[in-house]
């Protein structure tokens, strides 16, 4: 008798590849509202002309996730959401721009 074994193939999510809105509201549980003040506030960038058929890029899940968090956990509203994305991108920002400058420094002893 000969195993089956079943396998998945997974494929990384970038800005190529597009979510229905409906499923962002389920995962992220947000109200459609929600997302449509948050795209006002330029946290997400959707694609599509009513809100309910809009399409946004995998790579917002994350910022959703986050975005939902704050406000269900810490009761932060859309604005200080939209703050706080902006906030934590300028620290990746800042972070990335430092690691780039020790290798630098590192390399600069070296020599």
């Amino acid at each position: 008798m000969r195993d089956t074994i079943d396998t998945l193939e997974a494929q990384p999510l970038g800005d190529d590849h597009w979510i229905a809105v409906a499923d962002f509201c389920r995962v992220c549980r947000l109200e459609l509202a929600t997302i449509v003040e948050l795209a006002e506030l330029g946290v997400v960038s959707p694609s599509g002309s009513m809100p309910a058929e809009w399409r946004l890029p995998a790579t917002a899940l994350s910022r959703l996730h986050v975005a939902s968090r704050l406000m269900r956990d810490l009761g932060v509203n859309v604005s200080g959401v939209a703050l706080a994305l902006e906030l934590l991108d300028v620290q990746r920002d800042l972070e990335r721009r430092l690691r780039v400058l020790e290798r630098l420094t590192t390399r600069g002893d070296d020599l």
